[in-house]
């Protein structure tokens, strides 16, 4: 299950859609099989990057108590071979998959309303090693815990004699009418938020269904299964693929700010590509706003600005975290956190005498649990619980802690700067912020995707993924399709640069910190 968030921004495929999508962009064709052009628009907004890191499972937090300690887990692949433990037939039904493992052998299965296929993501141990990278034995003989990493998400798989007839018997999984009811299936009996997202998958399904019988090629599946997902903003579901070597991404976002983007994206001619426009133009535009903001000489950076920091006027420290992921070259999420770790050091050394901080995450499409987990550690008076994770059908109830980081940390009053734009594992990050006292958030109200995305690779190698487990925060509720709302509003994004709606938000920001009393 991939994360929070994230939208790996700069790898994602374009967004795709046939004629009558909102965006007025000259569409690619292709030759249907009937000898007549097909268009293929695509869609303004895309991805971002929300799910920055994660492919089948996302990676929340470290600290969390659980029954098998973190010492215990083991890579599931080793020296490319899969360790002796994880061998076996496995069963993992609250997310509709199933695990075919010898040692240098995989096979990884989908199952959704009687159907079942073998995923065409997961093919072999390299693929599993980013699917299940760690395992440890269960609380029975016949039961396993694979997991994102040692103290991040543990997934409760059992031991099955034989995989079902209906991933052995021979049929055609490949035409249309079978990757439709495999993709309806999945979102039928695996999404849980129908009601939060404003969709009726079986509504939608019973509809759509009958247009199946005129279809005979991917360019009209494609076309049926773009109303299946029109109108649904939620950046965790999609579906993806190529055809005739050209990707599209069936994707939509939640919010005006989005909105505002894609309708400003639309009206340049520059670039042909949203994410080219998002992160080359206008949130390079962006940085620029907020390094105005800061005092003369006191700008650092990390990572390409993936992190930010420097000093506002009255002695208001300000750190700008732009990314939870990705912070080195190809680089995994052991690497990642062991380069996050020293330039936190160096940006809190930097900010220690600062009276309060505004803490920006504003900007902060997603990446990796783990890594929201290792920051809010710096902010932590104590061990603190955070929020707890499940996956929809019949998932295990894993809860999250904040513990405090033994090193450098910061202690002082925090103002938490969000928007519409701070997503997935950014927004884990604020629910575990959220729980400390001496923060308090301010800005927009953020996306509203907690969930992993949950990857299936389709028979005909196209991919959908989907939301389909439950976040609540230490008091229970649950913030999905709705965002997590700042204790003091105002609007953070702007499109027009000119305007320097994002620096006067900062400027805001470090006005409430000089002015703003909390009672901790």
């Amino acid at each position: 299950m991939t994360k929070s968030g994230s939208l790996d921004a700069l790898n994602l495929p374009r967004l795709l859609n046939f004629e009558g999508a909102t965006a007025p962009i000259i569409p690619f064709q292709w030759h249907s099989a009937s000898g007549g052009q097909v268009s293929i628009a695509p869609l303004a907004i895309l991805g971002v990057v929300l799910l920055a890191s994660t492919v089948l499972f996302s990676s929340p937090s470290a600290g969390a108590t659980a029954p098998v300690p973190a010492y215990r887990f083991v890579p599931t692949i080793q020296n490319g071979a899969v360790t002796h433990l994880a061998q076996g037939r496995w069963d993992l039904p609250s997310y509709g998959m199933l695990f075919d493992f010898s040692a240098h052998e995989v096979g990884v299965y989908d199952r959704a309303g009687g159907l079942c296929w073998r995923d065409t993501e997961y093919v072999d141990t390299k693929s599993v090693n980013d699917l299940v990278p760690f395992v440890a034995t269960g609380t029975s003989p016949s039961s396993l815990l694979f997991a994102s990493s040692p103290d991040g998400t543990r997934y409760h798989i059992k031991s099955v004699s034989m995989l079902p007839p209906a991933c052995m018997e021979a049929q055609d999984r490949t035409s249309p009418l079978y990757i439709f009811n495999a993709v309806t299936a999945s979102l039928l009996e695996f999404y849980p938020f129908a009601h939060e997202h404003g969709v009726d998958w079986a509504e939608r399904t019973s509809r759509l269904l009958p247009r199946m019988a005129s279809v005979h090629n991917e360019v009209e599946l494609l076309a049926v299964l773009t109303e299946l997902f029109r109108g649904v903003e939620d950046p965790h579901t999609s579906l993806a693929g190529n055809i005739d070597g050209k990707p599209f991404r069936l994707r939509s976002f939640r919010g005006q700010d989005f909105k505002a983007l894609e309708a400003a994206y639309s009206r340049q001619s520059q670039y042909d590509i949203f994410l080219d426009w998002f992160f080359k133009y206008w949130m390079r535009g962006e940085f620029d706003q907020a390094s105005t903001a800061l005092l003369s000489g006191t700008r650092r950076q990390a990572f390409n600005n993936g992190l930010v920091w420097g000093r506002l006027k009255g002695n208001i420290g300000y750190l700008a975290i732009n990314e939870m992921a990705g912070f080195g070259q190809d680089s995994d999420l052991a690497e990642d956190r062991s380069l996050l770790g020293p330039a936190l050091d160096r940006a809190l050394a930097d900010l220690k005498g600062t009276r309060s901080l505004v803490l920006d995450i504003s900007h902060n499409l997603g990446g990796d649990d783990e890594i929201s987990s290792d920051i809010a550690a710096r902010f932590a008076d104590r061990v603190r619980k955070a929020y707890s994770k499940q996956a929809f059908r019949g998932g295990t109830v894993q809860w999250f802690e904040t513990v405090p980081h033994q090193g450098t940390r910061y202690l002082k009053p925090i103002y938490l700067l969000t928007s519409e734009l701070t997503a997935s594992a950014a927004e884990v990050f604020t629910i575990r912020m959220r729980g400390l006292p001496n923060v308090v958030q301010v800005g927009e109200t953020t996306q509203g995707i907690f969930s992993d995305s949950t990857e299936k690779g389709l028979p005909n190698g196209w991919v959908l993924a989907m939301s389909t487990e439950i976040y609540r925060d230490s008091h229970g509720r649950n913030y999905e399709g709705a965002g997590l709302s700042p204790a003091v509003p105002y609007r953070v994004i702007g499109v027009d640069h000119a305007a320097a709606g994002y620096r006067n938000a900062i400027l805001r920001a470090a006005e409430l910190a000089t002015t703003h009393k909390l009672a901790y």
